[in-house]
């Protein structure tokens, strides 16, 4: 089984892990020398504005100036600008399927699903994840990369388009490119200096005054306050629940109740919640044909002074394309990973699904009998399998699998909710469609009026 390590710190030039025991022993402490990355990589143009070595930038308009700049923004400027973008693979960071469509999705999605009810931290109006601690979670391996591919457009726009707002319209323009009907997109967003509004939700001591987790299996004992159950994870493990030998369990019978737990957190009800996981899932793939793993996070890298590296570079090849890590699981999850459809359910329905080791040592899930090639390395995780074995989910899975529209709408509303939740709106916000909602505004339980904006 894989050996679960919490997130290192750098003392003395050395990177320091805490890793869980085999087999019930007690945890061990690893220590290993930092060394150079490799010198023949050219780092992507834009890597450090997208996230900063300082950690902080020291240019963030004041909320007056973010409202009179938000006035003049041309948002259909903007979506061209990205349409144009997502197709123009870099040498430096090749685009899987020769679009970015998809990575721009998992930005969006990673950058917004950080927000939490129970306290109305997270969330992507602050555009925190270009600091620590977001910046560094495993959940984020090689985001920075999409950063970086959208720092020309940042630049163009200046302080008129916030950080926050240009994750967002990334990830919901791919998304409509591929044919999903989003209605409405909102800007507003106002950008956050540091990170220290995400301190809460860790790994920092912050958090761990709240929410401490377990050194032997990185489990947080999260009650009600964290949004995940793993800190560096957005929701939960998607191999399944970790045991407490610190080993995942692939049951997506048990996986399911994180599921729910995880997404309730995050103020997504189960139908929010199957819409979300199969609509995001209808894009892209993951990366795990490496089986040496991803490499140094950008607090490692920055923090032992690596001159021009690429943090998380892989540990196969030349880190891109094929030799790409981000989880560690391996495959697309539908047979046209650029196009709108309801085929993650249909597929999910319709064929056996088993559970095997993939290359980067994770469990994950794969059909028994594909039906075609286009079949042949399909992946599910276990927190997708999850659906099919809980009676609520399943039964949304098999309407949105029969009824596009159903599904339409009910990723719609679930999307507008996981991108707009959380953070300080400005006056001056104003959306591409429609009146701004202004329920968005409620955080753990406050009135919009009591929300500074």
């Amino acid at each position: 089984m894989e050996k679960l390590c919490l997130l290192g710190l750098v003392v003395g030039g050395a990177l320091v892990l805490r890793c869980a025991g085999e087999g019930g022993t007690e945890p061990t402490t690893t220590t290993t020398t930092l060394m150079p990355g490799p010198s023949d990589r050219t780092p992507l143009p834009g890597l450090y504005t997208g996230t900063p070595p300082s950690d902080r930038v020291f240019d963030t308009p004041t909320t007056e100036e973010y409202a009179a700049a938000l006035e003049t923004l041309n948002i259909d400027n903007v979506k061209a600008d990205i349409v144009k973008a997502m197709a123009e693979s870099q040498e430096q960071w090749p685009a899987d399927f020769g679009n970015y469509g998809p990575f721009f999705v998992r930005l969006a999605w990673h950058c917004s699903g950080s927000y939490r009810k129970t306290d109305g931290k997270g969330g992507c109006a602050g555009g925190r994840q270009r600091f620590e601690p977001e910046a560094s979670w495993a959940d984020n391996t090689n985001l920075d990369k999409a950063r970086a591919l959208l720092v020309p457009i940042k630049e163009k726009y200046g302080h008129a388009l916030s950080w926050g707002d240009l994750f967002t319209l990334a990830g919901t323009t791919a998304m409509r490119q591929g044919g999903t009907p989003i209605k409405q997109w909102c800007a507003g967003r106002i950008d956050s200096p540091d990170g220290t509004l995400s301190l809460d939700l860790g790994p920092t001591p912050e958090q761990e005054k709240e929410a401490p987790c377990d050194n032997v299996n990185g489990k947080c004992f999260s009650g009600k306050t964290l949004g995940s159950t793993t800190v560096g994870l957005i929701y939960l493990n998607p191999e399944g629940p970790i045991d407490d030998n610190g080993n995942p369990q692939p049951d997506p019978a048990l996986s399911a109740k994180e599921v729910r737990e995880s997404f309730e957190r995050m103020d997504h009800n189960d139908r929010d919640t199957v819409a979300l996981i199969g609509g995001g899932h209808s894009f892209g793939k993951s990366h795990g044909a490496c089986p040496n793993g991803a490499g140094y996070p950008p607090k490692v890298v920055y923090e032992s002074m690596m001159p021009n590296q690429i943090p998380w570079p892989g540990l196969c090849g030349d880190g891109k394309g094929n030799n790409t890590y981000t989880a560690g699981f391996e495959g697309p999850w539908t047979t046209d990973p650029l196009s709108w459809d309801s085929e993650f359910f249909k597929l999910l329905l319709d064929r056996t699904w088993e559970k095997w080791m993939g290359p980067a040592d994770k469990w994950q899930w794969r059909i028994t009998k594909p039906a075609n090639n286009k079949e042949k390395g399909l992946l599910r995780l276990t927190s997708d399998m999850a659906l099919m074995f809980d009676d609520k989910y399943l039964a949304i899975v098999k309407e949105f699998a029969q009824n596009m529209t159903a599904f339409n709408v009910a990723f719609d509303e679930a999307w507008t909710k996981l991108t707009m939740k959380g953070g300080e709106w400005s006056t001056a916000r104003r959306c591409d469609a429609g009146t701004f909602p202004e329920y968005i505004l409620d955080h753990n339980g406050m009135k919009s009026s009591d929300v500074v904006v």
